[in-house]
């Protein structure tokens, strides 16, 4: 039966504790198997420094100096 699979992605910068920042998702085929390709990890990247960049802007719009 086909689905999705979702893949975590996390962020880890130098000792810090990990934090799941997006996912990846990608389609099954119908037996069961799944494709990841190289556009695939670049669009999560994408997606993930979306999500860090939004996040940054949104501390700084709350910041009392931002």
């Amino acid at each position: 039966m086909p689905g999705t699979l979702a893949i975590p992605i996390y962020l880890r910068i130098g000792n810090g504790t990990e934090t799941e920042v997006g996912q990846v998702v990608l389609d099954l085929e119908g037996d069961g198997t799944v494709t990841m390709t190289t556009t695939d990890i670049a669009e999560a990247l994408r997606a993930t420094a979306d999500a860090i960049e939004a996040s940054a802007k949104e501390a700084a719009d709350a910041s009392p100096d931002g």
